[in-house]
């Protein structure tokens, strides 16, 4: 392109004006990301796992961004009756416990809350803010693959793998009832059968001599939003395919899930990255090595702003 004196101001004058709309998009950005609130009576991580995170952040010299998990599954983790929502377990946890009328009269109280549950069952009762279409939304996915056997039975295999299965508590006396619960054991040899099963309400700890499936409830776990390595911010990341589910994962993943579920001391990190999958609306905790916490509570529109221009990823 051929120099022209009078086109130099110009070409500056824009560049000038440029960078200031560059800054002040910046400054805009980094005003999303808040420092972390220890007042919040509605922290969606518990407090003793903060440190936790906080020193894998460090260890591993990545910043490590973690969803907020629902508040009501944190009473349950460590408990040797329930177990963290895995990879191939999409359905939602419910938000509240529910009352529930049968046609005999008989009303059980529910405890739902913080579990995940067949929202067909408890109703939206169990949901606050609208979320009820979205837990619908969400089961019908999980149940997709199933056959006409398993969603008659409300009793699911785990595909990909010849152990374990899920099953929905239908037990109109339990106060677990409408509950999902995870089997990470043995399919037993009735799963075929046309019967239901006599182990569906046998539960780990309980009477695990009688039987081996040994099923527990599910509650939320902790989703790793990103890792980003800030020894080498670009390396590439890793993907296959786990329990039917495709998995999108750092290659740091191993080493640090397992720092953190040894800290915590039960796996509540299941699976890798969530923003490879898609960005959403969520609330995330933000762990830095220097120590800070922050929290990025947006859109989804400002998340993915806020990855593309602070993390440089997209």
């Amino acid at each position: 392109m051929r120099y022209s004196k009078l086109a130099q101001p110009e070409v500056q004058a824009n560049r000038r004006s440029q960078m200031h709309s560059d800054s002040f998009k910046h400054a805009h950005i980094l005003r999303k990301i808040k420092p972390f609130d220890w007042g919040d009576s509605r922290l969606g991580i518990r407090r003793d796992d903060i440190d936790v995170f906080k020193a894998a952040a460090q260890v591993f010299n990545h910043i490590i961004l973690v969803r907020a998990t629902n508040p009501e599954s944190l009473k349950y983790i460590g408990n040797k009756n329930m177990y963290p929502k895995p990879i191939d377990c999409k359905a939602k946890t419910a938000d509240c416990d529910v009352y529930i009328p049968f046609a005999s009269g008989h009303i059980i109280h529910a405890k739902t809350a913080g579990l995940v549950v067949d929202p067909t069952l408890t109703g939206a009762q169990a949901f606050k803010d609208g979320k009820y279409a979205k837990a619908v939304e969400a089961w019908d996915e999980f149940l997709k693959d199933k056959t006409p056997f398993e969603k008659s039975k409300k009793i699911f295999k785990r595909y990909g793998s010849e152990k374990g299965c899920f099953a929905v508590d239908t037990d109109i006396n339990s106060e677990y009832y409408g509950c999902l619960m995870i089997s990470r054991e043995d399919a037993p040899a009735s799963f075929g059968e046309a019967a239901v099963p006599n182990w569906r309400n046998s539960h780990a700890w309980m009477d695990s001599a009688k039987h081996s499936t040994c099923m527990q409830y599910i509650h939320g776990d902790y989703d790793l939003y990103a890792l980003l390595n800030l020894d080498n911010p670009n390396e590439r990341h890793l993907e296959n395919v786990v329990y039917g589910v495709k998995h999108y994962y750092s290659p740091k993943l191993e080493a640090i899930q397992d720092f953190i579920n040894k800290g915590i001391g039960t796996p509540m990190i299941q699976h890798g990255d969530q923003f490879r999958y898609k960005h959403q609306s969520d609330k995330i905790y933000a762990f830095y090595p220097n120590n800070s916490v922050y929290i990025i509570d947006e859109s989804t529109a400002s998340i993915e702003e806020i990855f593309e221009i602070v993390y440089g990823v997209n």
